[in-house]
């Protein structure tokens, strides 16, 4: 008895899932679109429950150019950082200048750190030399 041939099915219930996966990237876009809230690629990924990889598939080229116009479109009406949490340029550069400076400090701290282990595998590579012929001049 020949093996049955079922892969009409599989390829029907694969074409099934592909439709229900974009129309649930629509819905989402719909959604975000009138929630007015600033999405991306990943965040609709999200809310349809579909991986990104799906979304940059080549078949799937529309959707992302319907992602990338609706963001590319659109102003964003609310600040990413409420106010009250944004800090001022000067309180910003101040922050950098710090940073850099500590940095800097680190860089010259692990130069004489490297500078010392140096030092200390020297001497101890001198101390494994000379050992074991002090060990054989007592030994005599």
């Amino acid at each position: 008895m020949p093996p049955v041939d079922n892969s009409r099915y599989l390829k029907a219930d694969a074409a099934a899932r592909h439709l229900d996966c974009v129309a649930r990237v629509m819905e989402a876009i719909e959604a975000a679109k009138r929630d007015g809230a600033p999405f991306t690629v990943s965040g609709i990924a999200r809310q349809a429950g579909v991986s990104r990889t799906f979304l940059h598939d080549p078949a799937q080229r529309d959707l992302l150019d319907c992602i990338r116009q609706s963001t590319t479109g659109r102003t964003v009406t609310a600040p990413l950082v409420p106010s009250a949490q944004r800090i001022s340029t000067r309180s910003h550069e101040t922050v950098v200048t710090a940073l850099k400076n500590a940095n800097e400090k680190l860089r010259e701290q692990n130069a004489q750190l490297r500078d010392e282990l140096a030092h200390a595998l020297g001497d101890l590579r001198d101390l494994r030399r000379t050992t074991p012929t002090m060990i054989q001049e007592n030994r005599q």
